[in-house]
């Protein structure tokens, strides 16, 4: 089960690798750094990160490589991946989501951005292990269906 929020970051620039491994320590995220895809499965072996962040020109093993071994590996598989480029537009994020990456995020990166995409991705993860578990009862929470559906509504 994730508790903590940790990210393998694979950037092939080691200055912005250092950064982002500096910052986002520093945003509360315990995090592993790779420099290509080969040592990104390296890292993956030592410990299962929350997300992975990935520049999509890492060298030795390309970053789609490195997707395809993520999506097809039983335990990396659902392990959510930010891509990074230094691209944009719709078309980049569709390539990017149908080579099995969950989100996109345009170079020169912001840092506010990249916090709300990382956390998104890390708490939908976390849905989708609790939403996995026991049957979660929203009556006891005071919550139940609406009278018009579609919807939910507190319980006075």
């Amino acid at each position: 089960m994730l508790t903590s929020r940790k990210i393998l970051i694979v950037e092939e620039h080691r200055d912005l690798l250092d950064l982002l491994g500096e910052a986002l320590g520093l945003l509360g995220w315990e995090t592993f750094l790779a420099e290509s895809g080969q040592e990104a499965m390296v890292e993956l072996e030592r410990d299962l990160p929350s997300v992975v962040f990935l520049d999509l020109g890492t060298p030795l093993m390309s970053s789609i490589e490195l997707v395809d071994g993520l999506k097809a590996h039983p335990v990396y598989k659902d392990i959510p991946i930010l891509a990074a480029g230094g691209y944009s537009g719709d078309l980049i994020r569709k390539l990017c989501l149908a080579a099995g990456c969950d989100d996109f995020i345009s170079k020169p990166l912001g840092f506010a951005e990249l916090e709300m995409r990382l956390n998104s991705l890390w708490f939908s993860e976390r849905r989708k292990i609790i939403c996995a578990g026991e049957p979660v009862n929203l009556a006891s929470n005071g919550w139940k269906p609406s009278a018009r559906g579609g919807g939910r509504r507190k319980v006075a």
